[in-house]
């Protein structure tokens, strides 16, 4: 997967730490990456915009509050963002499943932190190839996330144990 160098992924978190190993990951794919760490929506919202962006990773909790759902809110609401693909990487797994409708309704793929990079690359891979442009659609559609899909991905498996 090999991307247009003015074309970044945006990575909206509050963790550095986070920030930095995707960075890495998605450079090492030659995909661009911009970090934005800003507390202010509409700071972060401004940024995307101007960034052009391929799609946007975002945090549900940055900064001990749910910020991450507001600024989904504000890229959906402005035409230069509306139809930015949007990844919600967060470990809030029971907010998440009470925001399943919500993340649906805006077109929000979700990855359950924490995940292993070749789940992100998948995901950046079901948007198309990150060399060609985006072309904005008359509706908003998810990341092929359904209802169960998210709820599976929220929702604690157990394993039991089977006797022969």
């Amino acid at each position: 997967m090999r991307a247009a160098p003015d074309r970044p992924v945006v990575v909206i978190d509050d963790d550095l730490q986070f920030i930095r190993m995707v960075e890495r990951a998605l450079k090492a794919e030659g995909i661009p990456v911009q970090a934005v760490t800003t507390p202010d929506v509409d700071e972060a919202a401004a940024i995307v915009a101007r960034s052009g962006c391929r799609a946007a990773l975002v945090d549900v909790y940055m900064y001990g509050e749910t910020l991450g759902f507001t600024l989904i809110e504000r890229l959906r609401g402005e035409a230069s963002t509306a139809f930015v693909p949007l990844i919600v990487t967060s470990g809030a797994r029971r907010e998440i499943g009470r925001r399943v409708a919500f993340l649906q309704a805006n077109g929000c793929g979700v990855l359950i932190k924490p995940f292993a990079i070749e789940e992100l690359l998948g995901r950046l891979g079901e948007l198309g190839s990150l060399s060609d442009p985006i072309v904005p659609s008359a509706e908003v559609v998810p990341l092929k996330a359904s209802t169960d899909d998210m709820l599976k991905a929220v929702l604690p498996v157990a394993l039991t144990e089977v006797n022969p």
